[in-house]
């Protein structure tokens, strides 16, 4: 699986000198951050038509990096070796929109940066009616991202239909975000599970192929994850992160994308600065 470059100034930019942020010891490459990243969930993370990476988290980590004195290196794998990819020391950050959840927690510690909620997407129209989260997706086929977030929930909806005695969902485990949107579109699947921002905009960029069926989850963080106790990495990035966020640039960097408001971390926990209110681990 190759490194690739990413797009605009998040791959190639020249760092920042002298840093402004003491960058971590013991990185994977020298002079660089290098972040895993599975580029198949817009708008935080993609691949542009000439392959370059693009989105939300590629931009932020550039800056991120660029405070550290430090150019910023993708490693673009499938979502389900992210972390064994930063567990094997192949990245020194997992940065690709990564839900916290307690057991993820006990492998990675974060560094919270958004707040979100997931959604169905069923074909244009919502021909199965689906809207009421788990009751509508008895007997459905569900598609999701193998090792994501909604893979657990899907899962739990399934136990939560055993106990209502109704047929559980069939759950269509797939490599990436773009597989899970294909399976919808080829009929293989009748919804597919993504981010609320994710969900805007897929439904933004394909011109009506898709319906917003359901929405749920509204209070999940998501983070940049490093190893865990690796203290140092953790402190680097939250101090960059903190720089990123009083410059003005996060609040820059959501208006480009379209994300909404409610999604700001930093907003939702004022007044406290994120260097004091983001330890590795979440909250």
């Amino acid at each position: 699986m190759a490194v690739l470059s990413a797009c605009g100034g998040s791959g190639t930019a020249a760092p920042a000198t002298p840093a402004e942020v003491a960058p971590p010891k013991n990185l994977a490459s020298s002079g660089t951050l290098t972040y895993g990243t599975a580029a198949t969930f817009p708008p935080f993370e993609s691949k542009a038509a000439n392959g370059d990476l693009q989105g939300f988290d590629i931009d932020m980590i550039s800056a991120l990096s660029k405070s550290m004195g430090l150019k910023a290196k993708p490693l673009d794998i499938d979502f389900d070796g992210l972390i064994p990819a930063l567990a094997g020391k192949r990245t020194d950050v997992i940065n690709s929109a990564m839900y916290i959840t307690p057991e993820r927690e006990k492998q990675v510690d974060f560094v919270p940066y958004m707040i979100i909620g997931e959604t169905l997407l069923t074909p244009s129209g919502n021909p199965k009616k689906i809207s009421r989260v788990p009751e509508d997706l008895s007997g459905r086929t569900v598609a999701v991202t193998r090792g994501a977030i909604g893979e657990t929930y899907m899962n739990e909806f399934n136990k939560d239909l055993k106990k209502q005695g109704r047929a559980e969902m069939k759950i269509m485990s797939l490599p990436n975000n773009q597989d899970a949107m294909l399976a919808v579109q080829s009929g293989r699947a009748d919804a597919f599970d993504t981010s609320t921002p994710g969900a805007a905009a897929t439904l933004a960029g394909t011109k009506g192929r898709f319906t917003l069926a359901a929405t749920f989850k509204n209070e999940t963080k998501i983070g940049i994850a490093v190893r865990k106790g690796d203290t140092a990495t953790a402190t680097a990035v939250k101090k960059a992160l903190d720089r990123f966020v009083r410059s003005g640039g996060y609040a820059e960097l959501m208006a480009e994308y379209e994300l909404p408001k409610s999604s700001d971390y930093f907003t939702a926990s004022a007044p406290s600065s994120p260097a004091t209110t983001a330890p590795a681990g979440g909250s």
